[in-house]
């Protein structure tokens, strides 16, 4: 029997979690400790009316309210918004708690002995505003590459790739230009990564933008697909925005700040994945690389039955286009953690109970208060299948 946090049991799942998405609040030289002197004037902290808050070539940073995370939003504590149950119309900064920043969202050793309290086994951490940068830099290739190996230096120093089989994290990289991402992918492997981190978008270069299943990257989804590495796909600034200005909204990406229309676009989680994974299928990378393996993590799953139907409409259209069946490529080849308002059962039934992962999005206030308040979530599925769910399908992805 295993006890959770509130002092309630569950007499089934009796196992350790292996939760596919938590979250480390990055410590403020992050971006920093390891940038090199040349680059120094690409990042630096300011006082703006009195916030201190981050500018990335010559940006402010907006993916996150208080980049010095303290105070911090308490877990779980945006669940009554996230589930859709807000009738009193809360505005979000009413609804949401906040504390100062714990130890273990810094601290390493704190964080597995939170692990251990909380029953998770192993945990794959990522980033929070590190899911900001590359927007924010993708003009600036040179700089881009140069902040993004100082954030990875960094994440290693505190955090480790792969120590000790309870953490695991992935290092940043880009496509932008195909051969620096190939030196990051390769540095990544030989540091013992077992998952690198991706934004959900194109290769947004500046006057010629490229599929992330263009030719051009090939080498480094061989790389990843021959060392068993996971290309994670997280949610992040996907540089969508701008497809609001069309509507008349802001082209500005403010993290938890929306609006009706940007909601019910999704323009910044289900439309990004959906067209990533539409283009990663379509574009044949999987046909080219069948050991790939591919993770979407805090980005639903809402967007799979409807990409999944498209496949296959597709596919039947013109099936001498496509290298194999789409729809069982994807199966083959992704695995999805849902969000907790997903119903679970519709995307064991789309994509079967083996393709799940549980991402927990600990410790930020969008999850829950903790990674064992997702059980009840997974009861649609059977015992079985809660467990793959729950421990096993991540714990085959990690090799741990």
């Amino acid at each position: 029997m295993t006890t959770v946090a509130d002092g309630t049991a569950d007499a089934k799942v009796d196992y350790g979690l292996y939760d596919a998405d938590e979250h480390y609040y990055e410590a403020e030289d992050a971006l920093t400790r390891h940038l090199e002197l040349a680059h120094r004037n690409v990042v630096r902290w300011a006082d703006i009316e009195g916030r201190r808050t981050l500018v990335v070539n010559g940006k402010l940073l907006t993916v996150v309210p208080n980049p010095t995370y303290d105070p911090v939003g308490v877990p779980g504590s945006l669940e009554l918004y996230f589930r859709a149950e807000n009738v009193d119309g809360l505005a979000m900064r009413d609804i949401i708690q906040m504390q100062p920043i714990q130890p273990e969202y810094r601290d390493r050793a704190a964080r597995v002995a939170r692990m251990d309290a909380q029953g998770v086994d192993l945990a794959w951490l990522l980033p929070s505003l590190g899911l900001g940068l590359e927007e924010m830099l993708v003009d600036d290739p040179v700089a881009l590459y140069a902040v993004f190996r100082a954030y990875n230096a960094w994440l290693d120093d505190d955090w480790g790739y792969d120590r000790d089989g309870r953490i695991q994290t992935g290092p940043m990289i880009s496509l932008v230009e195909p051969s620096e991402a190939e030196a990051d992918m390769k540095l990544a492997i030989e540091r013992g990564a077992r998952f690198v981190t991706f934004r959900p978008a194109p290769v947004d270069v500046p006057g010629k933008p490229r599929s992330p299943a263009d030719p051009a990257h090939d080498r480094v989804w061989a790389m990843a697909a021959e060392a068993g590495v996971v290309v994670a796909i997280h949610a992040a600034d996907s540089g969508y925005a701008k497809y609001l200005s069309n509507w008349g909204e802001s082209d500005r990406y403010t993290g938890l700040k929306t609006s009706p229309l940007t909601e019910v676009m999704s323009i910044h989680i289900e439309r990004p994945i959906f067209d990533m994974m539409a283009a990663l299928v379509c574009h044949g990378v999987f046909d080219r690389h069948p050991k790939m393996r591919v993770a979407s993590l805090e980005l639903g799953a809402a967007w799979v039955p409807e990409l999944l139907r498209r496949l296959k409409v597709a596919y039947g259209k013109t099936p001498q286009a496509f290298g194999q069946d789409p729809v069982e490529s994807f199966r083959e080849h992704v695995w999805v953690a849902p969000f907790y308002e997903d119903d679970i059962g519709d995307v064991r039934d789309s994509i079967g109970p083996d393709r799940i992962l549980l991402g927990s999005d600990w410790p930020h206030p969008e999850g829950r208060t903790e990674p064992r308040a997702w059980i009840p979530d997974f009861l649609p599925l059977d015992p079985d299948e809660q467990r793959q769910a729950m421990r096993d399908n991540l714990k085959g992805l990690s090799g741990r």
